[in-house]
C-alpha cells in the first residue's frame, strides 16, 4: 500500500499538481525574470551559462564581430596613440610585449581567477582572436593601460595630463552619488571612458549553476563590467571608480576580474571580505550597496581604507581622499617621499589636479544631501546626472558617459534601469527581479 500510494504521489508531481511555492505565488525563479534581446536593447546582448569556458565561447561567438573591432580600437586608438601623445616612437606591440614580459598581471589571473582565465580562453576561441589578445583587452584597457605604460617609459600619463590642463584633462570620470533609509536604497551612477570603447557597449546575462544571476554592463569581450546580482533571498549592486593617485602594482589583480568577483560574492559582506584579501593592480573606489545602504572603499595595491559621509548618502568621484597610500610619482610631485601623509593636509594644487572629480564630488553631494529613496526615482538621477561635469558625451575632445545606470533596491525587489550612453540621451532600460 505505502508503496502505491508513494507512486501516485510522484505521479501528481511529475504532473504539476505539486509546484513551489514560488510558483504558488505566481513568480518564476530568478533565473527566469529578466531576458534581454537584440531586438529590445540598444545593447548587444548575450545570456551565457554552463562552465566558464561555455560562457566565454558563446559570448566570444555570439559578439565577435564586435570584439574584433573593439579590440582593434583599442590597441591603435588608445594605447598606441597615448604612446605617441606622450612623445615616445614605442608603438601597441611594444605595450603587448611589455604586459606579457615584464608585469605579473597574468600569472596573478591564473593565481586568482582561473575561471575566468577559461572563460577569456573561451571568448578568444568564440571571437577568432588569440588568447592574449583578450587577456590584454581585458587586464589593460581601464587603468592598467596608464600603469603598464608608465612601467615602459617612466611617465604617469594621468599626472601628466591632469598637470598639463588643470584637472579636467581625461574624459574618462565616473561618478556614484547614493542614498538611503527605511530598507531601500538608491543609487545613480556612470561608466566614463573614452570615445574609442563606444559601439561595444553590451549587457550579458549570466546564469549561474545555483540559479542566481548576474546582469552587468560591460564592453564586448569581457569577462567583467557593471551590474546587479540576485538569487533567492539576496541583491546587491557595485560601483568602481578610479583612482588615479593611488599606489598601483603591475604584479596586481587587474580591475575587470575584481569587478566580476565583487557581483558574485552574493553579498555586501563577501564583497568587503574579497577586497580585504586581494592585492589589485590598480587603485579605485567601490562602492557596494544593497537595500540597508551603501558602504565605499578606496582600494590600493597596499591598503584598502573605508571612506564614509555623514547621513544617508555616499558619493564618489575620482580622487582619494582617506586611503594615504599615494604612488610614487604623486609622492614625488608633492615632496611626500618618506613622509607620514595626512590626507586632510594634503597642498591645495592636489585637489587642484584633479578639479574635475572635486566639482563632482561636491555638486552630487549638495543635490543628494537629505534626500530619500523615494525622492530618487530614475527621472531624478537622470535629472542630475545631466549636468555638466558628470555628464560628458561624445564629442571632439573624446569626453564619453559609455553606461548610465540607476539602481534601486528594497527587502524584495532590485530594479537595474540602464542605457548605453550618456544621462539623459537614450531612454533608460529596465529590468526587475523579485528575489525575496
Amino acid at each position: 500500500m505505502k508503496k502505491v500510494v508513494l507512486a501516485s504521489l510522484i505521479a501528481l508531481s511529475v504532473s504539476g499538481a505539486f509546484v513551489s511555492n514560488t510558483s504558488l505565488a505566481g513568480v518564476p525563479p530568478v533565473e527566469h525574470q529578466v531576458s534581454i534581446s537584440n531586438d529590445t536593447s540598444e545593447f548587444f546582448t548575450v545570456e551565457v551559462a554552463g562552465t566558464n569556458y561555455e560562457r566565454g565561447y558563446k559570448h566570444g561567438k555570439e559578439l565577435r564581430k564586435v570584439i574584433r573591432h573593439a579590440v582593434n580600437r583599442f590597441k591603435y586608438d588608445m594605447v598606441s596613440n597615448l604612446l605617441s601623445t606622450l612623445g615616445t616612437d614605442l608603438t601597441y606591440a611594444d605595450f603587448h610585449k611589455h604586459v606579457f614580459k615584464n608585469t605579473g598581471l597574468l600569472a596573478t589571473a591564473k593565481k586568482e581567477v582561473p575561471d575566468l582565465v577559461e572563460e577569456m580562453q573561451g571568448i578568444a576561441d568564440g571571437s577568432g582572436l588569440s588568447f592574449e589578445e583578450i587577456f590584454t583587452w581585458n587586464a589593460t584597457s581601464y587603468d592598467a593601460m596608464f600603469w603598464v605604460i608608465e612601467d615602459m617609459t617612466g611617465i604617469d600619463p594621468m599626472l601628466a595630463m591632469e598637470k598639463a590642463q588643470h584637472g579636467s584633462a581625461i574624459p574618462g570620470h565616473c561618478s556614484h552619488a547614493s542614498v538611503w533609509g527605511d530598507n531601500k536604497a538608491s543609487v545613480g551612477y556612470t561608466l566614463d571612458w573614452i570615445r574609442a570603447m563606444e559601439g561595444s557597449q553590451s549587457l550579458i546575462k549570466h546564469v549561474n549553476d545555483d540559479g542566481s544571476v548576474i546582469l552587468m554592463t560591460a564592453f564586448a569581450g569581457m569577462v567583467g563590467g557593471h551590474g546587479i546580482f540576485a538569487t533567492d533571498g539576496a541583491a546587491h549592486t557595485f560601483s568602481p571608480h578610479s583612482k588615479f593617485q593611488l599606489e598601483h602594482s603591475m604584479n596586481g589583480l587587474a580591475q575587470i576580474f575584481v569587478y566580476r568577483k565583487l557581483l558574485e560574492a552574493g553579498s555586501v559582506e563577501n564583497g568587503i571580505k574579497f577586497l580585504n584579501k586581494i592585492k589589485p593592480a590598480e587603485g579605485l573606489t567601490y562602492t557596494l550597496t544593497d537595500y540597508t545602504g551603501t558602504r565605499a572603499f578606496e582600494v590600493s595595491a597596499n591598503k584598502v581604507v573605508e571612506f564614509k559621509m555623514d547621513g544617508n548618502q555616499m558619493v564618489s568621484a575620482n580622487v582619494a581622499r582617506v586611503n594615504n597610500d599615494l604612488s610614487s610619482s604623486y609622492q614625488a610631485e608633492f615632496g611626500l617621499e618618506g613622509k607620514k601623509i595626512n590626507m586632510t593636509e594634503l597642498p591645495e594644487m592636489y585637489w587642484s589636479y584633479n578639479k574635475d572629480s572635486v566639482d563632482r564630488f561636491n555638486l552630487l553631494s549638495k543635490d543628494t544631501k537629505g534626500k530619500t529613496p523615494a525622492d530618487m526615482t530614475p527621472e531624478k538621477w537622470t535629472k542630475i546626472f545631466s549636468q555638466k561635469p558628470m555628464n560628458k558625451p561624445v564629442d571632439e575632445k573624446l569626453e564619453t558617459s559609455n553606461f548610465w545606470h540607476v539602481v534601486e533596491i528594497d527587502q524584495e525587489f532590485i530594479n537595474y534601469h540602464v542605457a548605453p550612453s550618456n544621462p539623459g540621451n537614450i531612454k533608460l532600460e529596465s529590468y526587475r527581479i523579485k528575489y525575496n
